[in-house]
């Protein structure tokens, strides 16, 4: 008997899944691996295994973003670096704010306030 591909555990569980879960189960079956999948977005093997079945428990935002980002390539519009991609403003959402540099302040700035910022 063969293994069902990701991407068809993800059809049978979603019904109609979001473009960002068949791009995660189409990754799951070009690696062979949720576990190597589950490393390129941060989060664990059984996550990915729950989102593939749709019963993951969390915030499916989250996950959602940082597929795009790790998996999908995304391009953003930010309001003080202009286009960049999605892996990038994870990256900045994240960063402490630090007086370094004047872009650094209306960076922070700018994403305290963002429709994208994980956080608002």
């Amino acid at each position: 008997m063969s293994r069902i591909s990701a991407i068809d555990t993800a059809k049978l569980s979603w019904g109609n899944p979001p473009d960002w879960i068949l791009a995660l189960g189409q990754t799951c079956d070009e690696l062979k691996s949720q576990h190597q999948t589950a490393k390129r977005i941060g989060y664990s093997a059984t996550a990915v295994n729950q989102l593939l079945k749709n019963k993951y428990p969390g915030n499916l935002g989250k996950v959602e973003d940082k597929v795009r980002a790790a998996l999908m390539t995304d391009k953003v519009e930010c309001p003080v670096l202009g286009e960049i991609n999605s892996t990038q403003c994870l990256d900045t959402q994240v960063r402490p704010f630090s007086a370094a540099s004047s872009q650094r302040v209306q960076l922070w700035k700018a994403c305290q306030t963002c429709k994208r910022n994980l956080n608002n």
